[in-house]
């Protein structure tokens, strides 16, 4: 049982048991569970305490409750939770990020830098925290030396302890290795099925006993939500398996996983990327129980899968152990195949999502940050975005004329212009400078007015971005050394190119976005 600080909030806004709505509006309620960290322990996006009793309050932004509110109880129907003991998270640490390189050459997907001061990682688990659930394994593999530093520097308050009675609150990482039955090429992650399969054992522990549904997630996605409606609507429906959905439009639905729902959001059907022919069988009305207008639904008429699950533990162990013990994927290989097996039904989330895989989705998401247009609520007391706590000086501009920014903390912009960019912490903007449409990743640390003085004597670029350069349409990765009255602004308008198109060491254009690679050095007078 929880102590008194720790009071049943999953509980208090437990689905109705009244049918399922048809197209109610959503109820503005919080169904979190526990207590928000203080930025003593974590930075959010916010420098104050929410207060202890307001998570209730009012719904979160991004928090997906609509016609879901209403759950009709299905045969099996559970209470709601009431401690985070019931319910383990596995958040998967993506792939090789191919479609992001060359950003992921040195990174992991979800230790991408989002607005300024993020990572991608913080947005399930902030997610999880405000949701009050604190049992959080992420499977980490590909380069996870910075994402796994980050979790240990970021959540160690949560790791800590603090704030449960029962010392059962953690986010660890999971790395593939090595172990008795894997020992060659196998030892890595096949999928996302075989990932959690892995650690399958974890689940079965003594420390799990009181487990009874796992949330799986994943680690490269922007979006808001808050996790235990989702759980207790899980629960309310007696499903065996909830996958959280959202309306796609046709360009985007060849590219997830499409579901097929019947009214009551019972899942008929499963297609992983599905051809055009088939995708047209899979459309319906999605203005009810998504909440679009009549517009919207014929533009967004199909229901995609975000690649978030909850699963009953035992049903989890059964599928991934017993019924398919070799497969590798739970959107290929599992789930289309229990279909009509195994109760599974959509949970409806109402506002924005976005899987930002690909370098495109990355960058346009980060100017519609920008530029205000991104339904993602930064500024929000009750829902904060933790992340890893930086000591750094405040930012100072000088003779600057900003539109549409978010700059991060510790940056000195002298006597330039910034347009629609996103500037990472640390990061030194030099007198003159025209950045448009510009994401800058920043830099481990700042240099002070001495040190950048004696590199420029000794012909050094030193870091940020040297005095009468423009750039636009750029992502600027970590480090990076621009000279003076350099132009980056693909002027021929080149779609791809790399190193042997020409172009200056350090420099690609992927998808018509010009990266500079990490640590890179760009000369004075340099132009692409």
């Amino acid at each position: 049982m929880l102590n008194s600080m720790q009071a049943p909030r999953l509980a208090a806004r437990a689905p109705a048991r009244g049918g399922l709505a048809p197209c109610r509006p959503a109820p503005s309620a919080r169904h979190s569970l526990g207590l928000t960290p203080t930025r003593a322990q974590a930075t959010s996006t916010v420098g104050e305490r929410p207060p202890s009793a307001s998570p209730m309050a009012r719904q979160p932004s991004g928090a997906s409750v609509s016609s879901q509110g209403s759950a009709e109880p299905g045969p099996g129907a559970r209470p709601p939770v009431e401690s985070s003991a019931e319910v383990v998270v596995m958040v998967l640490g993506g792939g090789p990020g191919n479609d992001l390189r060359p950003l992921t050459d040195v990174r992991a997907e979800p230790a991408m830098p989002v607005a300024g001061l993020f990572r991608l990682i913080d947005i399930p688990v902030s997610n999880c925290i405000n949701s009050g659930l604190t049992q959080i394994y992420v499977l980490t593999q590909f380069n996870s030396t910075s994402l796994n530093r980050h979790l240990s520097r970021a959540y160690s308050f949560l790791n800590g302890n603090l704030f449960t009675s029962g010392r059962d609150s953690f986010v660890e990482s999971l790395n593939a290795s090595q172990r008795p039955g894997h020992v060659t090429a196998d030892a890595w992650y096949q999928g996302t099925a075989d990932a959690v399969r892995r650690y399958a054992e974890y689940l079965t522990s003594e420390k799990h006993a009181a487990a009874e549904d796992v949330l799986i997630l994943a680690g490269d996605q922007l979006y808001r939500m808050d996790y235990a409606a989702l759980i207790n609507y899980h629960r309310a429906r007696g499903a065996d398996v909830t996958i959280a959905s959202t309306p796609a439009d046709e360009d985007h639905a060849l590219h997830l996983g499409i579901l097929k729902v019947d009214e009551d959001l019972n899942v008929q059907c499963f297609a992983e990327k599905p051809e055009e022919e088939t995708l047209h069988t899979m459309s319906m009305d999605t203005q009810c129980h998504y909440g679009l207008c009549a517009t919207d639904a014929e533009e967004r008429p199909y229901v995609a899968s975000m690649g978030i699950y909850v699963f009953k533990k035992q049903v989890l162990l059964d599928l991934l152990t017993k019924q398919f013990p070799a497969a590798v994927d739970f959107s290929r290989d599992i789930l289309p195949a229990v279909v009509g097996q195994n109760s599974i039904i959509a949970y409806p989330h109402t506002t924005y999502w976005e899987d930002v895989g690909s370098l495109r989705a990355y960058y346009a998401a980060h100017m519609s940050l920008a530029q205000g247009t991104l339904k993602l609520r930064l500024f929000d007391k009750q829902f904060p975005i933790y992340t890893e706590p930086r000591t750094l000086p405040p930012t100072k501009m000088t003779d600057t004329t900003l539109e549409d920014c978010l700059l991060g903390d510790g940056c000195r912009v002298i006597g330039s212009t910034l347009r629609s960019c996103v500037v990472g912490s640390c990061t030194y903007i030099d007198r003159g400078c025209d950045l448009q449409e510009v994401i800058v990743f920043g830099a481990d640390e700042f240099e002070l007015d001495g040190e950048r003085a004696a590199e420029l004597a000794g012909g050094v670029v030193p870091l940020g971005i040297g005095a009468g350069s423009v750039v636009k349409g750029a992502i600027l990765d970590k480090n990076v050394r621009i000279g003076r009255n350099v132009r980056l602004v693909n002027e021929k308008g080149v779609r791809d190119a790399g190193p042997d198109a020409g172009l200056p060491a350090g420099v690609t254009i992927r998808d018509g976005i010009l990266v500079v690679r990490r640590s890179a050095v760009v000369p004075d007078g340099t132009v692409v």
